[in-house]
């Protein structure tokens, strides 16, 4: 004696909310989102470069070294393995381009506003960012938590010309 089993079709309803999965959400999502964000804005208010930087610092890990500047940030970089060869020239050109473009605003130069080379400077660090994420979490979280204070010394014309000229 066979056992049949019916089968019904499942209608295409939808799950009551109760019942359906949470969302699944990935640091990497985060990272990618804001730095759209921040891309396509051009000339993004400063509510949307606080919000894509707050989605970018939600990924971050707990770390408890720091990182104070950006010499530090490129000699980790130089030591990770988890970035390539030629991202961390690609990465080395930008700063030194980003560097510039401070060395010229802090001259008189006013090619861009501070606005302008805060928005280079985010999408920097989420570059950088992005390149550790999953694979050098110790130097991901103390680029979190120098985020801050490397763009207070680029901001600050006095701290800037100490380290800089």
């Amino acid at each position: 004696m066979t056992l049949r089993v019916r089968t019904v079709p499942l209608l295409d309803l939808p799950l009551p909310p109760a019942m359906r999965p949470p969302p699944r959400l990935h640091a990497r999502s985060g990272l990618a989102a804001a730095a759209l964000l921040l891309a396509l804005g051009g000339a993004t208010t400063r509510a949307a470069g606080e919000t894509a930087h707050a989605a970018v610092l939600q990924a971050c890990p707990t770390v408890h070294e720091e990182i104070v500047d950006l010499d530090m940030l490129a000699e980790g970089l130089k030591k990770s393995s988890a970035v390539g060869l030629v991202e961390k020239l690609r990465l080395k050109s930008s700063i030194d381009e980003l560097i510039g473009r401070f060395k010229a605003f802090h001259g008189g130069n006013r090619q861009y506003t501070l606005n302008e080379l805060q928005e280079q400077y985010d999408l920097l660090m989420m570059r950088i960012a992005r390149q550790l994420q999953d694979k050098d979490l110790p130097l991901h979280g103390q680029l979190c938590n120098a985020w801050g204070s490397i763009w207070a010394t680029l901001q600050d014309r006095g701290r800037f010309m100490e380290k800089f000229s």
